[in-house]
């Protein structure tokens, strides 16, 4: 049980800080909101386009 207890592998060089992984977070989860507002908005818009036509 040593081995779990005290492991002696993983990162130990250039690891984010604890507080920016949170923001990191946040920050991709507002860019996918935003990403797929502006997708829902081109594919509504590129519909209304189509049936304005017919």
């Amino acid at each position: 049980m040593d081995f779990i207890d005290d492991p002696k592998f993983g990162h130990t060089k250039n690891r984010l800080p604890v507080m920016l992984v949170p923001l990191i977070m946040i920050f991709s989860v507002i860019l996918g909101v935003i990403a797929t507002k502006i997708y829902v908005k081109t594919v509504v818009d590129h519909h209304n386009e189509k049936s304005e036509t017919q």
